[in-house]
């Protein structure tokens, strides 16, 4: 796959993965200042992915070692066992993605959520920006899809400049489902009378919808991985993800 397409279905795959911090930037839609702090989180989220990748990239071996510390590798694994594990675990994922769905699809928002959403209305834009920016840079080291992204750069012996495009464009491709959503938002806000309530009810929904997606979209691809290695001699990603 060429570089261009790699990094957005990788990014894309990335923010879709983990999705709360799309639903954190809904929630902040529902605030006293809905794009104020929905952009300055935004900003925070996206400007510190990107710094973390540019400052991953340059330090990708040591950033490899620590990784290494805390989730083992699979190297030493038989490809035999290592797919067989992957598709088991496939499976397993699907079926909780389905469960979740099926157990909290018509369920209310709980009392976590309710004092999110009460705390959310008095947030200040820069303790959004501050979000943003915790959540990206907490969550790089363990961002596979990202590592994976910088390790394929590398591989290409790319220039810290040309890698830093590529870093860029990964990190426009990661907000675009929050892009997008802003986009409905401020075409909906012109036509909707209670459009809170409205977000508050469809963030429950796509909560449960995005979560329940990303463990069975996980799983069938880690399914599909391994079924290529069975029956054509090599999985679907050449290179194993652990």
């Amino acid at each position: 796959m060429g570089a261009i397409p790699f990094t957005l279905s990788l990014s894309l795959f990335d923010s879709l993965s983990t999705t709360q911090q799309i639903i954190i930037f809904i929630l902040l839609l529902t605030t006293a200042r809905p794009l104020r702090n929905s952009i300055a989180y935004l900003a925070g989220l996206s400007g510190a992915y990107f710094a973390c990748g540019v400052g991953g990239y340059l330090v990708l071996d040591e950033l490899r070692t620590f990784i290494g510390r805390y989730i083992p590798s699979a190297g030493n694994i038989p490809n035999h066992i290592y797919y067989q594990s992957e598709l088991i675990s496939g499976i397993v994922m699907l079926l909780i993605g389905v469960w979740y769905y099926h157990r909290n699809r018509h369920a209310p928002l709980n009392r976590s959520q309710n004092i999110l959403i009460a705390r959310f209305k008095t947030m200040s834009g820069i303790f959004a920006f501050g979000m943003g920016a915790f959540i990206s840079v907490s969550s790089f080291p363990v961002a596979i899809p990202y590592i994976i992204a910088l390790g394929k750069y590398a591989s290409l012996h790319l220039d810290i400049g040309s890698a830093t495009a590529y870093i860029m464009l990964y990190n426009i491709g990661y907000a675009l489902p929050m892009i997008a959503i802003l986009i409905v938002y401020l075409y909906a806000r012109k036509k909707t009378v209670d459009l809170t309530g409205t977000l508050q009810e469809k963030t429950r929904i796509m909560n449960v919808h995005l979560t329940a997606w990303a463990w069975a979209g996980v799983g069938i691809f880690s399914m599909i991985d391994a079924l290529f290695y069975f029956t054509l001699g090599h999985a679907l990603i050449r290179n194993r993800l652990l």
